[in-house]
């Protein structure tokens, strides 16, 4: 199973969409000052570059001769050469001030689009993370959003510098010698060529490569989510295996790209050797030649500018290479950015205005895949103040229920009503500050006891959350502990009970005051004792309050309004425990089942 999802690629378009250059662009537009700034500062440093050539020829044909007798005004050379030195000082503290404000600049982007991205994350449906592997997700927020820094800070002015540079130079040389300037032109047509080539098989490469780091970063991820597993079923050395078999290919794949990467620069360096020989040639013909006014400082001043014209081409051959890796994880950023939620809220959307509590479920049809059906016009009415037990076999559809009620997936078909407003009407934040969702799968974040259990209400007193928890019974354990209310917590609960986590997890939906509750599967992973103990806390809790509740354990349901056993895409039946058990049925098969394993322990 895990081979078949992790040595699996993601779809690739090769060659980005110029639209979404242009998006990307747009990042840039908050903090145009910084880039203008950074724009500026390295213009000034590329003019000071030109006008060397021009000294050094002006200072070998107007201060020394070729046999390097005086002729000219020594002291004037001398403060040329002060001139120059001093100019080269103030570029170093141009090029300080340039990289300041350049990192400012990539580190402004790179917030505002992993803000942008982790935002949009948060208003994704469950299906979205249903489909995907976690770690190929977290590569998109972490180290596809870090590959974009480079390229719109540093190499996008640079590109920009280079071009203007290469325009700059050309039209330098073409004054001092159109011959020799078409001469080393000559050499560029072989090199586009070759670039045109290069390009699309570069492309192809980083690809391939970004798809299998890709694939082995989700696979990481995963195992180190589930390690309890992994160790409890044995599985190290064979997950170690399937590890190597990634590793080797993202080797594979990364030497070939970089065995390639590798032949850009010499076949360049090679192009512009040929170029500047060309030049040697023809210029040393031009200086013996009366027939020709060419001087040495021409000449050395000439080809120092080849020298430059080939350093915006090593530099964008360089930047080319980041740009080809860097267009591949935009497309996956703005692949996850442009992932339209499956919940989202209409244009005419209106808040939930406080509610009584009355649910409706009309006609309800649903579906995960789109093929096969979950509920099938599934249709109740629960009042406001009612407790409503879901029981029956796993799979059967009770999660899906209470899914649709707190709007996680919509339905397929028919109507999920709440005091009579259908829930697609309605603006899914307004109805989740209303609904209170307490999962099996209790998870507790990094930090103190104290901010777990404010995390649904942000603005609840210290005191408010202390009573939360003492309702609940979690104030015994919690009071227990080195610091109380402020005791630190791992990711996911490190070091504390499943019981405990749960607890926490129950004071969290406690404080939140919902006017509708939902339990699923609440109390699975806590002991009798502590259950005993919580059944007083729930009997208050759910006084006039609508309440869903899920357990497998039906000693915890018993007290329910309604009890509802879902079976075969509907309710197989409906009523109180004592009905339902002279009825016989699915739900007194459910009690005997659970009875008869009790004995058999």
């Amino acid at each position: 199973m895990a081979k078949n999802r992790y040595f699996e690629d993601e779809e690739d378009r090769i060659g980005i969409d110029k639209s979404l250059l242009r998006r990307l662009l747009g990042y840039l537009r908050p903090h145009k000052k910084q880039f203008l700034g950074g724009f500026s500062l390295l213009l000034i440093s590329v003019l000071i570059s030109l006008i060397w050539p021009q000294t050094t020829r002006w200072i070998l044909d107007n201060i020394l001769t070729v046999g390097g007798s005086h002729y000219g005004d020594y002291k004037l050379g001398i403060l040329i050469t002060a001139a120059i030195g001093l100019t080269m000082v103030f570029d170093v503290f141009i090029a300080a001030w340039r990289v300041v404000l350049i990192t400012r600049l990539g580190h402004y982007i790179i917030y505002d689009i992993r803000k942008e991205l982790f935002h949009h994350l948060q208003t994704l449906s469950f299906k979205y993370f249903d489909d995907r592997p976690a770690g190929k997700i977290l590569v998109r927020v972490t180290s596809y959003v870090d590959s974009l820094y480079a390229l719109l800070s540093t190499n996008l002015i640079q590109m920009l510098i280079d071009a203007i540079t290469l325009i700059a130079i050309f039209i330098i040389m073409l004054i001092m010698n159109p011959k020799l300037t078409l001469v080393s032109f000559v050499i560029i047509i072989p090199l586009a060529i070759f670039l045109f080539y290069y390009r699309r098989k570069l492309t192809y490469k980083m690809r391939a490569t970004r798809n299998k780091v890709s694939n082995r970063t989700a696979y990481m991820h995963e195992n180190i989510m589930g390690v309890y597993v992994t160790q409890a079923f044995n599985r190290e050395e064979y997950n170690q295996e399937e590890l190597q078999k990634l590793n080797k290919q993202v080797t594979f794949f990364w030497l070939k790209q970089i065995l390639f990467g590798n032949t850009l620069w010499p076949m360049v360096d090679i192009f512009a050797t040929l170029g500047t020989i060309f030049v040697y040639l023809l210029g040393y013909q031009m200086i013996i030649d009366p027939s020709h006014p060419f001087s040495l400082g021409e000449l050395i001043a000439f080809t120092a500018y080849i020298g430059r014209f080939w350093q915006p081409i090593f530099s964008f051959s360089s930047i080319y290479g980041q740009f080809a890796e860097v267009t591949s994880n935009v497309e996956r950023i703005f692949e996850t950015i442009d992932t339209e939620p499956d919940i989202k809220d209409s244009e005419t959307a209106f808040d939930l205005p406080p509610i009584q509590g009355k649910v409706e479920f009309d006609n309800v049809t649903f579906s995960y895949d789109g093929e096969t059906n979950i509920l099938e016009n599934l249709s109740f009415t629960v009042e406001p103040g009612e407790l409503i037990a879901l029981v029956g076999p796993t799979g059967a559809g009770k999660t899906t229920v209470v899914n649709l009620l707190s709007r996680f997936y919509d339905v397929t078909g028919g109507r999920v009503l709440i005091d009579g407003y259908d829930l697609r009407d309605i603006k899914t934040q307004s109805l989740r500050t209303q609904v209170g969702v307490m999962m099996q799968d209790s998870f507790i974040f990094s930090g103190n006891i104290m901010e777990n259990i404010r995390y649904g209400r942000p603005e609840a007193t210290d005191e408010e959350c202390i009573e939360a928890a003492r309702q609940v019974y979690a104030a015994e354990f919690i009071e227990k502990m080195p610091n109380g209310f402020f005791t630190k917590v791992e990711e996911r609960g490190g070091g504390l009970s499943t019981g405990e986590r749960q607890l926490l997890s129950f004071a969290r939906t406690v404080l939140a005051n919902p006017k509708i509750l939902i339990l699923d599967e609440a109390t699975s992973s806590i002991d009798t004792q502590t259950e005993l103990l919580i059944q007083k806390a729930l009997a208050q809790l759910l006084k006039n309050r609508t309440s869903f509740v899920i357990a497998h354990r039906l000693s915890t349901i018993k007290r329910a309004d309604t009890i509802m056993c879902i079976a075969d895409k509907g309710i197989a039946e409906a009523g109180c425990h004592d009905a339902l058990i002279e009825k016989k049925g699915l739900y007194y098969e459910l009690n005997m089942s659970q009875y008869r394993a009790l004995l058999e322990k």
